[in-house]
């Protein structure tokens, strides 16, 4: 589920495909209630990678999220 958010909503780029962290909030709001901790989960299995240990809106609204998962 957030690997489709991610890959729909984002833009490729040589690292992977990278959305900010705003965006993935306000697209996967409805469907995905706890988005914070499956975003950790896939940190821990080195699928994404984002620069805060916890990411929340609004403070990190602008913090990019990049997909690097196969």
């Amino acid at each position: 589920m957030v690997q489709d958010a991610i890959l729909t909503h984002g833009t490729a780029t040589a690292e992977g495909t990278t959305v900010s962290y705003g965006v993935l909030f306000d697209k996967t709001a409805d469907t995905l209630e706890a988005l914070n901790g499956t975003l950790r989960a896939a940190k821990r299995q080195k699928k994404v990678a984002f620069a805060a240990e916890l990411l929340m809106m609004p403070k990190d609204k602008d913090v990019q999220v990049v997909w690097i998962g196969a």
